[in-house]
């Protein structure tokens, strides 16, 4: 990919050209396929965009699901009937919601991009603005989670949920680590840019309960696999692709319903919602953007106010 370097002032302004062969059309097709359309939105984000290979494979659902039919044609209601035959086939709220909002998007940048009159059937849709999934267990629940995951097949189960509960880490940043991740003079955790959502480093302070959990780790690799880099290894010394199965196992086994890997991370940030921690420091913890993603977590603590409205009490005696 050839960079085109323009001086602006005092500043050196880097462009990156898109592909060619998204220049093509001074205007859109009117008979323009789905198919097409979502090529041209990947070639345009596949290069800059991590989440590039997920999007991919929803727009792959959506063409099947809508058939490979002109853009023209799709309508608000088409997506309607989407939306109340994937809730008939038992497809989660939350799920339906991320497949609109990645729809939405191709047509946002596409608009955008090529300039062209179009109409994104998926604006104010009331159902893509519905509130996010939080879910989460008590100490209690996720005590009993702990031994039923140590009654498991998999020898780090028990040691990733403890790790997730004291970190607020997605699963894949977890399943990535390195022992060299892990600064112990410092109790530092850092995730890879290459690991995280948003494509920017990471640092998580460690307390006493993960910094037990590496040592756990640490242990478990010098006996069975001492040039393994990764913390949660196999004996083999191979990295734990996937743990879902064993996952849902043991939260079958703990009796605990409706309850996956991501709780874990909302499970974090409630407690410590609970335990009165500010918002903005949940915030940096989960490497959120910005704080409205935050403030899900915000009604788990409900007296947090108390102490302000209470001050008007003396202004009345």
């Amino acid at each position: 990919m050839c960079l085109q370097l323009e001086l602006f002032g005092n500043e050196l302004l880097i462009h990156t050209p898109e592909p060619a062969s998204l220049r093509s059309y001074a205007e859109m097709p009117a008979e323009m396929r789905l198919s097409e359309f979502f090529d041209l939105y990947l070639e345009s984000v596949r290069h800059r965009l991590k989440s590039a290979y997920y999007k991919e494979r929803c727009l792959i659902r959506l063409e099947r699901s809508f058939g490979n039919r002109f853009v023209a044609e799709l309508k608000k209601v088409d997506l309607m009937e989407y939306i109340e035959r994937e809730r008939k086939n038992g497809k989660m709220f939350s799920s339906i919601s991320v497949d609109l909002l990645n729809l939405s998007s191709v047509f946002t940048h596409v608009k955008k991009y090529y300039g062209w009159e179009l109409q994104n059937p998926v604006a104010g849709l009331p159902f893509v603005a519905s509130q996010k999934r939080v879910r989460y267990i008590e100490k209690e629940e996720a005590a009993r989670l702990l031994e039923c995951a140590k009654l498991t097949r998999n020898e780090a189960l028990a040691d990733f949920i403890e790790l997730a509960l004291n970190t607020g880490c997605r699963k894949g940043e977890l399943l990535q680590l390195r022992f060299r991740d892990i600064d112990r003079k410092r109790n530092i955790l850092t995730l890879d840019s290459k690991t995280t959502k948003t494509g920017k480093p990471r640092y998580i302070p460690i307390n006493r309960s993960a910094r037990i959990v590496f040592d756990r780790r640490d242990t478990f690799r010098q006996r069975y696999c001492p040039d393994s880099p990764w913390v949660f290894c196999k004996r083999s010394g191979d990295r734990y692709q996937a743990i879902n199965w064993t996952f849902d196992k043991a939260v079958k086994l703990a009796g605990i319903r409706n309850f996956h890997i991501h709780d874990l991370r909302h499970t974090f940030a409630s407690w410590l919602v609970s335990e009165g921690v500010e918002l903005a420091k949940i915030r940096d913890l989960l490497g959120h953007s910005s704080i409205t993603m935050t403030e899900r977590y915000a009604h788990l603590a409900p007296d947090r106010l108390h102490d302000a409205v209470n001050v008007l009490d003396k202004l009345t005696r």
